[in-house]
Order: structure tokens, then sequence, then C-alpha cells
């Protein structure tokens, strides 16, 4: 229901030579229908369809008959909206709130406008760590947004499933959830294998004790990286193991070998679990995420 009170004009978008006036809760914009066909395809189809039935606008020529923007979009959003579309005045993207963020977003759909969706991509990217991963990730899907998916799903890896709210688990799909579970278990077969499996050894110009030197170095691993990565209580990610492994003492290794094995540790050839984790992100984003080609459509 639209607010009773009077409607204020808006300070910026309230132009007297504008064609078209919109009404979004108690704020009120007149624009240029040409600057706002230039950027949204809805828009554009509804003043052309106008001009080609050669009748007046059902709305939105005079205050008490604007044409009325859906509630659940705010004024702000309406107005960063209109900054994109005119390319002028844009907020801060630090000092855009999330609620805005995401009306922009539903407003890009809405009207069909790849400026105005390129704009708060760019918003929702500077707040993506804000913001939690089973919700991210469900904003990623709703709008079709491949970048933010694939930092979302990322994270969504790193959750304790039990820590999760059973609402939480009703805003992403089943094929979401069972491929994330999938992948955890292939992670955890994998964290077994490396904690229990060391790479091979690979010795320096200068080792004099080739013996010595690899029993220490599987003595180290296990000792070192396998208690972190297999901690019953508090198992540690990949990166944090590896931190913390190239600080612990390494016995009667050669220091050279020692330098040459953390160079490799600390590169990832160790490990697969990059690997295994892109191409899941990746091939999981091809199926769900259909990004749409508006800009594409506006020429068509």
């Amino acid at each position: 229901m639209v607010n009773q009170r009077t409607p204020e004009r808006h300070h910026v978008f309230y132009f007297h030579d504008g064609t078209h006036i919109f009404r979004v809760r108690n704020v009120l914009f007149k624009v240029h229908k040409n600057v706002l066909s230039d950027k949204s395809i809805t828009l554009k189809t509804i003043f052309d369809a106008e001009v080609h039935a050669d009748v007046l606008p059902a709305g939105g020529l005079t205050d008490d008959k604007a044409i009325l923007v859906p509630e659940q979009i705010s004024d702000d959003a309406f107005e960063l909206f209109l900054s994109v579309c005119y390319n002028k005045w844009r907020p801060d993207v630090s000092e855009a709130r999330k609620s805005t963020v995401l009306e922009l977003l539903e407003l890009s759909r809405m009207y069909e406008s790849q400026d105005v969706r390129n704009h708060a991509i760019k918003h929702l990217f500077f707040l993506r760590h804000m913001i939690e991963p089973v919700k991210l990730t469900s904003i990623a899907l709703k709008y079709h947004i491949k970048v933010i998916f694939c930092y979302a799903f990322r994270r969504l890896l790193l959750l304790r499933v039990n820590d999760l709210k059973d609402s939480e688990f009703k805003l992403l799909s089943n094929s979401v959830w069972i491929t994330l579970f999938r992948v955890r278990e292939r992670l955890d077969v994998h964290r077994r294998v490396v904690a229990m499996e060391p790479p091979r050894l690979v010795h320096s110009m200068g080792c004099k004790d080739h013996r010595r030197c690899l029993n220490d170095w599987n003595q180290v691993w296990w000792n070192g990286m396998g208690r972190l990565l297999m901690d019953g209580r508090n198992p540690q990610p990949f990166d944090s193991a590896i931190h913390q492994f190239q600080s612990l003492s390494y016995g009667d290794m050669s220091p050279e070998c020692w330098r040459e094995m953390i160079k490799l540790v600390k590169e990832g050839r160790a490990f697969l679990h990059e690997d295994l984790i892109d191409c899941t992100v990746l091939d999981l984003a091809e199926v769900l995420v259909n990004e749409p080609l508006l800009d594409d459509a506006m020429f068509s």
C-alpha cells in the first residue's frame, strides 16, 4: 500500500523537463524516457509501445498519477539505479548498505539493465566478506552471478554443517548441497592421504646423509603436517597448516633439503585440493549460473 502522506520530490532526480514520474514509497522521481530507454530493455519496450500505439502513457505524467515502483524497493536503491542510468553522482561503493545493493540487483533484473547489474555486482563484490556464505550463494544463484557464486561456494566448503540453521538449508537447492557434501568427503579423503604420505623428498647436492635426512623428513611431516591436518578438535585448513609447518624444527635434515621441500609445499605442488575445488566450482557454476546477456538484447 502506498503511503498516504504527501510525497516529496527527490532533490536530484526530479527534472522539470522530465517525461515520466516514478513514485518509490514516498519519494517522486521525474526522469527522461530517452535516458532510461538507453539503459533498460524493459522500459525501452514500454516507452516504444506507447509511441507506436500513439497513445498517452497510462501513468507517470503527473505527481498524483506517478508510476508506482514495488514497495520492496527503497528510494535509496532507486536513487542509485538512476545515478547509474544518468552516469552521475554515484554514491561510494563502501557506503552502500547490503539491503540497498540487493534492491539494486532486483531493479537490474526487473528493468533488464546491464549497466545497473554491473554496478550492483561491483557493490556486492565489495561487501562479499560481510555476507554469510549460504546467503551469498543464494544471492549469486538468484541473480546468476558467476564470480560471486564461485567465491561463495568456496566459503561454504569451510563451514561446519552442524552449525547451520534449518532455514539456511532451505536457501539452496538439493543439487548444491549434494555437490558440497561430495566435495567435502573427497577433500577429507585427500586430507588423510596428505597427512599420512609426505611428498617425495628430493635431496640437495649438499645433503650428506640421505637416510637420516629422509627419516627425519618423514617424522617431521607426520608429527607436524599430520597432526595439524588431522587434529581431532581443531583440524587446520591447508593454508594454515602450511604456515605453521614451515616454522617447525626439522631435526637432522639438511637445511638445503628442508628449504626446497618447504618451497614445494608452499607452492601447492604437494596438494591437489585446490585443483579439486576449482574444477568442482567451475563445473557447478556452468550448470547453475546463466548470466544474462542484456547488452546483446538491447541491440538485437
